[in-house]
């Protein structure tokens, strides 16, 4: 068999779509406070682009 130069220990190392483990709840709860600050930056940005806020 050719040499590929990918040893067989590391291919499975980026994984698939298929095989990539379920998200679990504090993983689901960390992407919703990251969504919730971004949200809430960018609001706070926009308002003070409108002179909303300062």
């Amino acid at each position: 068999m050719a040499d590929l130069g990918i040893s067989h220990a590391h291919v499975n190392q980026y994984g698939s779509a298929a095989t990539k483990k379920p998200t679990t709840t504090r993983h689901r709860l960390q992407m919703a406070v990251h969504g919730a600050i971004f949200t809430a930056a960018f609001l706070f940005v926009v308002a003070m682009v409108c002179g909303v806020v300062g």
